[in-house]
């Protein structure tokens, strides 16, 4: 069947028997199929305050929910959360087959899998960590011979076997480190050396060899660059490589400077940022090359590409690969679908599916990479170890800023860019917690609370957060933390 339009894909999905789930730990970070799904259900860890203005779309699960109480930041994943009693009780009377739409794949959930015969729509586990792993991804890099920042792998008691003094004559004068035990993104496992007072700090943190409950026995070091972050995200299918276009992203932002890793990935900018056509070309050339790199091991569907371009705009090198759905999902599919484009999400499934399909990739392509996708967002964090939330909890939805006035206002419920009417107006979505009236204590300071999406883009020229929304952030965790 040719796929042109989302008509096309509904009537596609309609012939599949059985159900289609998605898992993540919130419920909006798995909300795409169910604009093109019909008995879409999503199986979610927590309970949150957009769970009543999603399920107008879907049929939502919450394990916090059903247990009736804030599970807290174990080292909870759709392992633990689809064997858990409550889910496989919610499960047991959906129609099967049942199809499984995972953030990441896990050797548990193989197992567990194998044994309810579920079908997963993602990679092997074995593979998507291979992937992951930073060691694999400095090798490929250099085996491709693209631009890299030049760097190197050591054994973890380097960092204490070595001062600053000599990683100064052998890398930079300053440099960044990272953990490479530590695989779960958004900054975690990363530091910034800038001086002897920083190298002896993390020194002094690390001096037990234990990090986010990883025992550490290698480190990532290179030279520390300044410039602009970005990223690809790509779905490798039967028919080729689809490409999103090249896309700001938004770290370490002011409300971020007290956590204690560096390289925080804090949310996105589209229609941003004007990349010079050579950036533009060369991005997709390194992201082909990695991409058919991937393809050529057996890797489908979606992955992303971290990149950091210089500060004159005239080099660009990959930092990381991501084998999983990225930080720009759900939001770059809503901006495709409100562009009456197919969202990636689709090819990404299809291809785990076996069902035959057709596309133009090229058409596709020269649509995900016009440069008409206008937005952003911002993810919201814990910020502190033991800070707490509780008393009157912020609603999810849209709301109006009045700039005369100074004053906001809640609207009503909203899950998606098109529900915007003025560039005043700016959306509370994937969260906030509800806790029920209780109070919960984080004690990750990335632990994250809620997104704040926004019609348009929110830099100054000068590329930090415009005073505007800067405002709305304090707004946004004052109301969180001292209601």
């Amino acid at each position: 069947m040719f796929l042109r339009d989302l008509k096309d894909v509904r009537r596609l999905f309609s012939h599949f028997k059985g159900t289609f789930l998605g898992v993540g730990m919130t419920a909006y970070a798995r909300i795409t199929p169910g604009y093109f799904l019909d008995g879409y259900h999503i199986v979610s860890l927590r309970k949150t305050r957009d769970l009543s203005w999603l399920r107008k779309k879907v049929k939502v699960f919450s394990l916090e929910e059903a247990e009736g109480r804030f599970l807290g930041e174990e080292d909870l994943n759709s392992v633990s959360l689809l064997s858990h009693p409550f889910t496989k009780r919610y499960l047991q009377d959906l129609p099967h087959p049942k199809y499984f739409l995972l953030y990441q794949n896990y050797p548990g959930l193989e197992g567990l899998a194998g044994h309810e015969d579920w079908i997963l729509m993602a990679n092997p586990a074995s593979l998507r960590m291979q992937v992951a792993d930073r060691a694999f991804f400095h090798n490929m890099v250099k085996s491709l011979q693209i631009n890299r920042i030049p760097g190197q792998i050591v054994p973890f008691e380097a960092l204490f076997s070595q001062d600053y003094e000599s990683w100064t004559k052998k890398v930079s004068s300053a440099f960044v480190i990272h953990l490479l035990e530590i695989q779960k993104g958004g900054g975690r496992g990363t530091f910034f050396i800038h001086s002897m007072k920083d190298y002896r700090h993390l020194q002094q943190r690390l001096k037990g060899g234990i990090w986010r409950g990883s025992k550490l026995t290698r480190i990532s070091i290179h030279p520390f660059l300044e410039g602009v972050s970005a990223s690809l995200a790509l779905c490798l299918t039967k028919h080729g490589i689809l490409y999103s276009g090249l896309q700001r992203q938004l770290i370490d932002l002011p409300y971020c400077e007290d956590i204690w890793e560096r390289g925080v990935f804090c949310g996105h900018a589209w229609g941003e940022t004007q990349w010079p056509s050579q950036i533009l070309e060369e991005a997709r050339r390194q992201g082909g090359l990695i991409g058919n790199y991937l393809a050529r091991m057996g890797y489908r569907g979606i992955v992303g590409i971290d990149f950091l371009i210089t500060k004159d705009l005239k080099k660009i090198y990959p930092l990381e690969c991501n084998p999983r759905y990225t930080g720009a999902f759900p939001m770059l599919s809503q901006l495709h679908l409100g562009q009456g484009i197919i969202p990636m999400d689709v090819f990404h499934m299809l291809e785990f599916l076996g069902v035959p399909y057709e596309i133009d990739i090229d058409l596709l392509n020269s649509r995900y990479e016009k440069d008409l996708l206008r937005g952003s967002h911002l993810i919201l964090f814990a910020l502190t170890r033991g800070g707490t939330l509780g008393g009157t909890p912020l609603n999810a939805g849209l709301y109006q800023w009045d700039p005369e006035e100074d004053g906001i206002s809640y609207i009503g419920g909203a899950s998606d860019y098109t529900d915007f009417q003025n560039d005043n107006q700016f959306i509370i979505i994937d969260g906030p917690p509800d806790i029920g009236g209780g109070k919960a204590v984080f004690q990750d300071p990335l632990y994250r609370l809620c997104r704040l999406l926004f019609p348009h883009p929110i830099l100054h020229k000068g590329g930090g957060l415009s005073l505007k929304i800067n405002s709305l952030v304090k707004w946004a965790y004052g109301m969180l933390f001292n209601p």
